[in-house]
């Protein structure tokens, strides 16, 4: 009976995560479709502190409040701006691959941290994949548009940077370089890494080149059903309830396709 107990909390918790990873979608684009309003209340403020720049004044009280303001008008502008692509991306994915929900990384990590998950590249999950969800992954297919690819940068067969993901491959960095691709730098941490060898190779003359593959399938599950060697990551643990996602590509952002499930069904 104990036992029993315990495996219907098992398939509630592990029906709970599959909901969350299906349904987050909504919740994005429900937020998404509010924007943050741009109305100030120091208007006045606001054209003071330009008629005192204009004097020199740079450094009164009223000058650094207006900056403030100014400042978190614009963080607003952006948030709005982000909201915008994320609408697009949604629209997109969503009429061309119907049967497949679509998710961000952000929402990958936050269900990850709630329900004490991992996520990675299929390579490392050493768990059971069903028959059903097997067919599932090997039916799944994107446009070659929509798909990401890997790059590396490589000197005299070391390798400095990799998984700044694409949305073609390129085979130089003078063909990177005259693509249309937006090269501006990004807040992304790893963005940032990658530009910075960018520009180090431009000086350098780097050799570029694309590993001869697309992004690799990622899966979220328990920290128990990944190979950990050589990996950092926090202890986590929970019942077995792996979500494989598909990398792709809009705007030169990455998201994520989710492909299929499967949890209690294994055992």
């Amino acid at each position: 009976m104990i036992k029993l107990l315990k495996r219907e909390k098992r398939v509630r918790i592990i029906e709970e995560i599959h909901e969350s990873f299906f349904t987050e979608v909504d919740k994005l684009l429900q937020e998404a479709n509010i924007s943050n309003s741009l109305d100030t209340n120091k208007q006045a403020l606001l054209e003071k502190c330009e008629r005192l720049k204009q004097i020199g004044f740079t450094n009164t009280k009223e000058v650094k409040e207006a900056e403030t303001e100014l400042a978190r008008l614009e963080q607003l502008k952006k948030d709005n701006e982000a909201k915008k692509n994320l609408i697009e991306a949604i629209n997109y994915f969503t009429m061309k691959y119907p049967a497949y929900k679509f998710i961000t990384e952000d929402s990958v990590r936050k269900i990850c941290k709630k329900y004490n998950l991992i996520y990675g590249e299929i390579s490392r999950y050493t768990g059971t994949v069903p028959d059903k969800n097997l067919k599932q992954l090997e039916d799944f297919k994107v446009l070659e548009e929509d798909e990401c690819y890997v790059l590396e940068e490589r000197e005299r067969g070391y390798l400095y940077a990799k998984e700044r993901t694409m949305r073609k491959k390129y085979r130089t960095f003078e063909e990177y370089k005259a693509s249309k691709e937006p090269k501006e730098e990004q807040t992304d941490a790893y963005f940032l890494h990658f530009f910075l060898h960018l520009r180090i190779m431009e000086v350098s003359n780097f050799h570029v080149r694309t590993i001869d593959m697309k992004c690799p399938l990622e899966i979220a599950a328990p920290q128990g059903d990944f190979n950990m060697t050589g990996m950092e990551v926090k202890n986590h643990k929970i019942q077995n309830d792996p979500v494989v996602l598909k990398p792709v590509i809009f705007n030169n952002m990455k998201y994520y396709l989710i492909i299929t499930a499967w949890g209690y069904e294994c055992d």
